[in-house]
């Protein structure tokens, strides 16, 4: 079952936007909308106080199918002929808006949170690399917040901001800290920090 097209360049904006924002959801809907059956109320499938409940597995599809299809739609995304993240300049990537060939925050912010969710911090930092090069604002009047729309040559299209796309970058760099530490070659924490601060 794909939930995706096989060509990469048919998808619309807005569902190239929903399609690296919500990775695991639309998987998770997509396959939920395929069961047969209601959720389970086995009681031995109900996550513990404080842990995240599976919808998938009480739908009752196995983790194996769980996590065949959640590799299947990071490859297509990421690695695959039709992905949308590039690597570029040894250290740097980004997340190309297909349709439009730009890079964008909604598009950046929602691969970093990705990343973090599939623990994957050398992509992250790849990301968050190529946004403070090219989409963070360093100084004037617009300092620590980030041009909403650049080239993927890095040159900025607009310099203006999306707030969708600093919320998303907060979000991702304080779940990075929480997942990684600050002791390595970015305090995440403080860098969601300054971009709080300005805010």
């Amino acid at each position: 079952m794909n939930i995706l097209p096989k060509n990469a360049n048919t998808l619309n904006t807005d569902n190239m936007k929903k399609a690296k924002l919500i990775l695991a959801c639309a998987v998770a809907m997509s396959m939920t909308s395929c069961a047969n059956e209601t959720p389970t109320n086995d009681p031995s499938l109900k996550p513990e106080p404080g842990k995240t409940r599976n919808l998938l597995l009480e739908a009752g599809y196995t983790q194996e199918q769980i996590d065949a299809k959640l590799n299947e739609t990071f490859y297509n995304l990421f690695e695959g002929p039709n992905k949308i993240y590039f690597e570029v300049e040894d250290s740097l990537a980004y997340i190309s808006d297909i349709k439009n060939h730009d890079v964008r925050t909604e598009g950046m912010s929602y691969g970093l949170m990705i990343m973090v969710q599939w623990d994957k911090q050398e992509m992250f930092n790849k990301l968050w690399r190529w946004t403070k090069k090219y989409m963070q604002h360093q100084g004037g009047n617009r300092d620590a917040y980030f041009a909403w729309s650049c080239k993927i040559t890095g040159e900025q299209n607009s310099p203006g901001s999306a707030s969708d796309g600093e919320l998303y970058f907060i979000t991702s760099l304080l779940l990075a800290s929480n997942q990684w530490g600050n002791d390595g070659e970015f305090n995440y924490l403080a860098e969601a920090q300054r971009i709080l601060n300005a805010m």
